[in-house]
């Protein structure tokens, strides 16, 4: 048996040590018939089938330097990714950690990868509703990796749970709204904002929200190095990796190669509630349905980071077309996707070609 397989063959997951193979009947058992939804636990059990295969983890890119594209990380790259983490945070063989997230991205599946690597104690809750729903009172967390969403809601519910029970929290998934970072002001949780991608198998930088250290730049770790390409977004160096260099979308201010202030994306990507939605996509299912010229755009949100904003070309104002429109989207939209805020403009600005300029809020 190689070095890679003794890796990934061992896991410990709510204080009990298991072989990849019993851990995937375990979380196979809860994907049954006669189960709720249970699709979180589908995607741990690809996950853990997907880390016995000889060439890598397969992986969906994030669509930060474009649309989604299927890949296959090495597994060189998720040990070096998760030493990585373990050096960043102080993270140990036995640590307790929480495991919130979805296992379909690079998030979740980066967790489980951590939970072999590090010999982490690993605790596995569903990932949708409220986290403190799904814990003890008396559970205790050295490292919690979650979307934005996840602690605005968990700090509206306890915030003395949160800080009992959580000695470190990672942000990532989407963009991280004032409101939030006011809230994680005082709290003796750690709140660190990741950045990262698919591509670099997580988060290469962190900024610091609360506390002494507290940061509006983001932070590279290890060896990594930051650079900008001519539109000037970021270029992320990762000498760690097999691939060494990664073009992003992201503009970016550096402070030398090893500091950066993110301004924004360069791409449409709405990134809502730690969910990635694509507008052009949308549109290719409202086109149909919506009597007007139209586009989906990003707003800022408290809660979500950012929430879908919808743009139509219309004379007449929002209050009288809301109702018109919304049973339309309610009928090709999932609720995720649907608009938080509806714009009426009389007239679009158009290119010379007559393609929409989309307007930023």
């Amino acid at each position: 048996m190689n070095d890679r397989a003794d890796l990934f063959r061992w896991i410990t997951l709510n204080g009990e040590r298991l072989s990849r193979e019993q851990a995937i009947d375990r979380y196979m058992a809860l994907t049954g018939p006669r189960s709720e939804d249970r699709a979180w636990a589908a995607s741990i059990v690809t996950t853990l089938r997907d880390l016995g295969h000889e060439a890598g983890l397969h992986a969906t890119t994030s669509g930060t330097t474009g649309p989604p594209k299927k890949f296959t990380i090495p597994h060189a790259d998720l040990v070096a990714s998760a030493q990585l983490t373990a050096r960043t945070f102080g993270l140990a063989e036995g640590d307790r950690v929480l495991h919130c997230l979805p296992s379909d991205f690079i998030a979740g599946k980066m967790m489980l990868v951590r939970g072999f690597v590090i010999g982490l104690d690993l605790h596995v809750i569903d990932p949708r509703g409220s986290v403190l729903e799904h814990l003890r009172t008396e559970d205790r967390f050295r490292f919690a990796a979650m979307v934005p969403l996840q602690l605005h809601r968990a700090l509206k519910e306890d915030r003395a749970r949160v800080e009992a029970q959580f000695e470190t929290i990672l942000l990532g998934g989407g963009p991280v709204s004032e409101a939030l970072v006011q809230a994680v002001q005082g709290l003796r949780t750690k709140v660190h904002i990741g950045y990262g991608s698919t591509e670099t198998v997580t988060h290469v930088a962190l900024r610091t929200v609360n506390g002494e250290t507290r940061s509006s730049t983001f932070n590279a770790l290890g060896d990594v190095r930051f650079g900008r390409d001519p539109r000037g977004c970021l270029v992320v160096y990762t000498p760690h990796l097999s691939v060494p260099q990664h073009v992003t979308n992201d503009f970016a201010e550096l402070d030398g190669d090893r500091r950066f202030t993110w301004l924004g994306r360069y791409d449409n990507v709405i990134l809502s509630g730690g969910k990635k939605i694509f507008p052009e996509q949308l549109e290719a299912r409202t086109a149909a349905v919506i009597p007007y010229a139209h586009y989906f755009t990003a707003t800022t949100d408290d809660v979500l980071g950012q929430a879908v904003l919808l743009v139509l070309e219309c004379p007449r104002p929002e209050d009288e077309v809301l109702s018109e429109v919304m049973p339309l989207l309610m009928g090709v939209l999932h609720p995720h996707e649907l608009p938080r805020r509806v714009r009426a403009v009389p007239v679009f600005r158009r290119t010379s070609a007559g393609k929409v300029i989309r307007a930023q809020p």
